[in-house]
């Protein structure tokens, strides 16, 4: 008798293989644009507890600028116009806005603490959302 596989079940399983690669693939990408906006949503929001942590250590004002028709922001001390830092947003976030910070700008002080608290959303191409809050003590929170 001879060992081995006939052709019928190399078949069945490369359709098996076929059918579950296919699903996969389908739900990575319905998947792919909220880990994409929550994944932008955390640089931004890792940007601004690095130019908090910035501002205690060397004891100095730091902002980032927002520019949000060319969806992009940049980081600099607030008393210099040099630029530390610009993050261009990428293509997949659609819309870039914020409520109550004047100038379009965070200012963070010598002690951790913002000029103005705040709220920062992202929205991506399918239109979900993420909001980055500001608190006025310097509390950077991500919500849904």
């Amino acid at each position: 008798m001879k060992k081995g596989f006939t052709l019928i079940e190399i078949l069945i399983a490369i359709s098996f293989i076929s059918i579950v690669f296919l699903i996969s693939l389908y739900t990575l990408n319905e998947l792919a644009p909220g880990l994409q906006l929550s994944g932008s949503a955390r640089e931004f929001a890792t940007d601004l507890r690095f130019i908090q942590q910035s501002a205690i250590t060397e004891q100095s004002d730091y902002c980032i600028k927002m520019f949000y028709d060319l969806k992009k922001y940049q980081i600099m001390k607030c008393d210099e116009s040099q630029i530390i830092l610009e993050k261009i947003l990428p293509n997949h976030i659609s819309g870039f806005s914020s409520t109550v910070f004047s100038g379009n700008k965070i200012e963070f002080n010598p002690y951790g603490a913002v000029k103005e608290s705040g709220t920062i959303t992202l929205t991506s191409a399918s239109g979900k959302t993420k909001t980055i809050e500001v608190k006025a003590s310097g509390f950077v929170k991500i919500n849904d």
